[in-house]
């Protein structure tokens, strides 16, 4: 797991990244930025989970998808 994290590394050389990893793959996403709006968006908002902190955030997720969240800031 550790030579394929290496090289999924190696393959995207720019930092920040998400880090994706099951049993069975791994994923390594860039990102240019860490938030979209004021949300910040980790690992898991590539994976359909993005997280807010109170009502005036989640107004700020776009709809009706959560992955438009995801792809504005790789």
């Amino acid at each position: 797991m550790h030579a394929t994290y290496r090289e999924l590394l190696a393959r995207c050389p720019q930092a920040p990244y998400n880090l994706l990893a099951t049993r069975r793959w791994m994923l390594v996403v860039p990102r240019r930025q860490e938030r979209y709006e004021k949300i910040s968006v980790n690992a898991l908002g590539f994976a359909g989970s993005l997280f807010v902190r109170n009502a005036a955030e989640l107004e700020l997720v776009p709809a009706p998808s959560l992955m438009a969240a995801a792809a504005a800031v790789p």
